[in-house]
């Protein structure tokens, strides 16, 4: 998995791809020019991974057929930016839950946190 930076307007906007290289990726989404993708985290079986996006999104695709399976809010986004992100995101053995911390964007007091994925 990574993200490309694309021209879109006059701004740059990011692209997330999935594949076992470059040349075999396979584009899965475009983010808006207000979208940022923070941390790619995969599921120890290889085949679910997660793009966070603006720090609280979760997006979960599926490596094989390489489609998106869920878009989860790990943290409430109170405002945009919002003040609490997610960090660490790490995938449980099953793929079905991911952990992670929620933090505040800019100090220090983050707490734990478990999200299920359909």
């Amino acid at each position: 998995a990574f993200v490309r930076d694309v021209p879109c307007g006059e701004a740059r906007c990011q692209t997330l791809w999935l594949g076992r290289a470059p040349d075999d990726a396979t584009q899965v989404a475009s983010l808006g020019e207000n979208e940022r993708c923070d941390e790619i985290a995969w599921s120890a079986d290889g085949y679910r991974m997660g793009f966070l996006v603006n720090g609280y999104e979760l997006r979960v695709f599926d490596s094989d057929p390489r489609t998106q399976l869920a878009q989860i809010n790990l943290v409430h986004p109170d405002r945009v930016p919002s003040s609490r992100i997610a960090r660490g995101v790490t995938f449980s053995p099953n793929g079905l839950a991911v952990t992670f911390d929620e933090c505040p964007r800019h100090s220090s007091g983050c707490k734990s946190g478990l999200a299920g994925i359909r």
